[in-house]
């Protein structure tokens, strides 16, 4: 028997890595974090009544695939990496008072071509019976960087966000909430709530981290405020799940976070709202491998984007047989040898 082992699980699937990814013995924010914002002892919330009612809760989200690393053969012989990929964002709604199966209300996806180099063009692979039709990989340029590499997935991260922006800003908000499906971007809508499912940073440490351990099902922490000069907040955590003793404790909570310019009585509402009605979203562990954090409307439009994306496995055949016909010499036409005899 091992007596050294104190063990958890991780409850989501090895294949998304884990929802715990910073170091719950310290405060690792490089941001001011202001706790003592709603109350000056630290506890468990029980939320209050909510006192709001949506006309609509949207949820946004999107998908970034690497479907190809390239290279780009300049003049000199110079060559300039690159890369093929797609990204897809969409906008789903629902009720919350009827829990309404979610509903598609936009979608845009956009595969690009991203070079270093400056130098490049548009890329069609046109269909020849594919069912998918033409590829149109729209050529982004880079600009050069030291680590290219990492620059290269960094555009194409950012040409999703920025979609996911444009896409919030076309809603209706005047009566609804939008919950972005990750911290609070700064172009977003007054009226966003940030969904943080995996945990990067601790806002909270010692007797305060304690409290974050101690919450059950639909309770919170108190409010705490972190400050930035692009973009500051309120933010709070809330369980959506009871996990057993066997699962790693940070298990089943979320971080969320409002603009803190919406003041705090908006983030007092918004907060007990959250306790109330985001749980009955809460996936189960047979429904989605990142249980109980995965939210039901995200993981209905996470699909629906992979479907649209389509396959992976007949993309990048299709990459792969246009990229050989391109580059494909023609054999060249040996001229007859003599007859010396």
């Amino acid at each position: 028997m091992q007596r050294n082992l104190r063990l958890t699980l991780e409850p989501w699937s090895p294949e998304y890595d884990t929802s715990l990814h910073a170091d719950p013995s310290e405060t690792n924010s490089l941001e001011d974090v202001e706790l003592e914002v709603e109350y000056s002892v630290w506890g468990k919330v029980h939320p209050a009544d909510y006192r709001v009612d949506f006309s609509q809760i949207y949820f946004i989200d999107g998908r970034r695939r690497l479907e190809g690393r390239v290279w780009n053969t300049l003049d000199g012989g110079v060559i300039a990496p690159g890369l093929l990929g797609t990204y897809a964002v969409g906008a789903v709604t629902t009720k919350h008072d009827t829990l309404t199966p979610a509903k598609v209300v936009d979608r845009v996806l956009e595969r690009v071509l991203i070079l270093s180099g400056g130098i490049g063009e548009d890329l069609i692979i046109e269909k020849r019976g594919h069912e998918y039709g033409d590829l149109y990989y729209k050529f982004e340029p880079l600009n050069d960087t030291q680590n290219l590499e990492n620059a290269l997935v960094q555009r194409l991260q950012f040409l999703m966000r920025d979609a996911e922006d444009k896409l919030a800003a076309g809603l209706p908000l005047e009566q609804a909430l939008l919950i972005l499906d990750g911290p609070l971007q700064r172009r977003a809508p007054d009226r966003s709530l940030g969904y943080v499912k995996s945990i990067h940073t601790m806002y909270v440490a010692g007797k305060e981290l304690e409290v974050l351990r101690q919450l059950e099902r639909g309770e919170r922490t108190p409010i705490f405020r972190i400050g930035s000069r692009i973009l500051p907040r309120y933010s709070w955590y809330v369980r959506l799940e009871n996990t057993p003793e066997y699962i790693q404790p940070f298990a089943g909570l979320v971080r969320l976070e409002v603009r803190d310019s919406m003041g705090l009585e908006w983030a007092k509402t918004i907060a007990d709202w959250s306790c109330r009605v985001l749980p009955r979203y809460s996936a189960k562990a047979f429904r989605d491998p990142r249980a109980p954090q995965q939210l039901m409307p995200i993981a209905f439009l996470e699909s629906d984007l992979g479907r649209r994306m389509g396959d992976m496995s007949i993309i990048r055949r299709r990459i792969q047989a246009f990229l050989k016909s391109q580059n494909t010499r023609e054999p060249e036409t040996l001229a007859p040898r003599e007859n010396i005899n």
